[in-house]
C-alpha cells in the first residue's frame, strides 16, 4: 500500500484526528506522495500491535520511541534544515530528565512534566514558523507555556528558555561565552590542582631518595 494511503485506511474509522492530521506539518507533506521521511499512523502506533496511547507509559517514552526516531536522524533531518538536538536538549532540560527519571523508575506512574506532544500537539503538530501555531512565534510558545504555567503572562517567559538550539555567538550569545567560559576554567582549574599534586609527590619521591625528610 502507497504510504499515503495508509491515513486514508485509518480515516474510516478515525476522520476526525484524520482531519487534524492531514492539515499538520507532517499531513501536509504526505499528501499524494510516499515520501518515508513523513510519518504515517503506522510509525506512531504501528500495525498489526497498536497498543493504548492513553497509559502513563505510552506518554513517558513518547520522546525516545517515538518523536525521537526520526528528529535525531541527522541524515533525514539534514534534508529539511531540522536541529537533530532536540532529544538530547530535551533530556537536559529540568522537564525532560523527570520524564526520564520516571520512564526509568516508575513507567507506570502519571507526571505532570511535559513531553513532545504537549507542547507541540499530537496528530495537528504545525510547522513551528506557522502564524498561527508554530512554537517559534514568541506569542504562541507563552500559549503552550501556559497549559502548565498559568501565571505566566509575559513574552519573556517563555523567551528565557533555549528552545532545543545549541548557544551560539548569534542565538543566545550569553548562555554561549558562560558554557565557553566553564569549559576552558574547570579542565584549567583542575589541571593546575593536578599538576600540583604531582610536583609535590615528585619533591617527596626526590627528598626520600636523598635521605632527606619530607
Amino acid at each position: 500500500m502507497p504510504r499515503w494511503r495508509i491515513p486514508l485506511t485509518c480515516s474510516k474509522c478515525h476522520a476526525a484526528i484524520f482531519n487534524q492530521y492531514k492539515d499538520s506539518v507532517h499531513g501536509s507533506a504526505l499528501t499524494g506522495t510516499d515520501n518515508p521521511d513523513v510519518p504515517t499512523c503506522v510509525d506512531c502506533h504501528g500495525v498489526h500491535k497498536i497498543g493504548d496511547p492513553t497509559p502513563a507509559a505510552f506518554r513517558l517514552m513518547s520522546p525516545t520511541e517515538m518523536c525521537g526516531k526520526c528528529h535525531t536522524d541527522s541524515k533525514r533531518m539534514s534534508k529539511y534544515g531540522i536541529s537533530t538536538n532536540v532529544l538530547n536538549s530535551c533530556v537536559a532540560d529540568f522537564h525532560g530528565t523527570t520524564v526520564t527519571l520516571f520512564e526509568k523508575q516508575s513507567p507506570d506512574q502519571i507526571t505532570n512534566k511535559p513531553v513532545c506532544f504537549d507542547c507541540h500537539g499530537v496528530h495537528d503538530i504545525a510547522n513551528t514558523k506557522d502564524p498561527k501555531a508554530g512554537l517559534q512565534i514568541k506569542s504562541n510558545l507563552l500559549k503552550a507555556c501556559q497549559k502548565c504555567h498559568p501565571d505566566a503572562t509575559t513574552e519573556n517567559f517563555a523567551a528565557s528558555w533555549l528552545s532545543h538550539y545549541e548557544p551560539t555567538p548569534s542565538r543566545f550569545p550569553a548562555v554561549y561565552y558562560i558554557n565557553l567560559f566553564y569549559k576552558i576554567f574547570i579542565p584549567a582549574v583542575l589541571g593546575f590542582m593536578a599538576l600540583m599534586v604531582i610536583l609535590d609527590a615528585v619533591w617527596r619521591v626526590r627528598n626520600r631518595s636523598t635521605g632527606k625528610e619530607a
